[in-house]
């Protein structure tokens, strides 16, 4: 028995080992008072993007709204009327989340009225090559035919929020109302939100070339 000891240690440390690698990471929360100096940090690169071709403006947009803002806004809590401005303090609605991450990208948009209308209709303000799909099957099959590297708005019965696609897939990136759990990425395949949603319509953002490129000019 004590031989076998020290050779079932290894083994179990060796187990754990591969089981944290298989565990998703879980993205670091950033310190909100750096969230004013981060949006600094925006203004001035999107700036030095102006005439650049448009899939370079894209993918850096991509990458503010697929790693940039989860990394202040995950767990921010929701509110039917929050709107701070400011992640981990406050609350925050759904349509007020988006409407506040744009501006503070620096769009140029009205970010009340579009947070207050229906989500169709910000939808249609903001975005390109609208599509609508009933139930969710049918919106996964439409997002498994989109490429990488690409955001969209989607608006469901009572509710909205951003739907990115990187190389891992479609993930649902929201202010999230159920047992009121706020500001999360998740899957759109473990989305609770979207499970039980009906009615889909989804715009992207990515494609839309007019509103990126006033976003770099202005």
């Amino acid at each position: 028995m004590k031989r076998l000891l020290p050779a079932l240690l290894v083994a179990i440390a060796l187990m754990a080992c591969q089981w944290d690698k298989a565990r998703p990471a879980q993205a670091a929360i950033k310190d909100p008072d750096s969230y004013e100096a981060f949006k600094t940090s925006v203004t001035k690169h999107k700036a030095e993007l102006t005439g650049k071709p448009h899939k370079e403006v894209s993918w850096y947009f991509f990458h503010l709204v697929n790693d940039s803002l989860p990394a202040y806004w995950n767990g921010t809590p929701w509110d039917f009327y929050g709107m701070t401005r400011t992640p981990q303090k406050g609350d925050i609605a759904c349509g007020y989340f988006v409407t506040n991450t744009l501006a503070d990208l620096g769009f140029n948009i009205q970010r009340v009225k579009l947070a207050q209308v229906a989500s169709g209709d910000m939808i249609k303000v903001l975005c390109t090559d609208i599509k609508t799909c009933n139930g969710i099957k049918s919106f996964e099959a439409y997002m498994d035919r989109q490429p990488v590297n690409s955001v969209y708005i989607v608006g469901l019965d009572f509710h909205t929020g951003y739907i990115v696609k990187d190389a891992e897939g479609s993930w649902f990136f929201h202010s999230n109302y159920i047992k009121r759990k706020g500001v999360i990425k998740e899957k759109i395949g473990e989305s609770a939100a979207l499970a039980k949603n009906k009615f889909f319509m989804i715009g992207s953002l990515t494609g839309n070339k007019k509103l990126l490129g006033e976003w770099v000019s202005k």
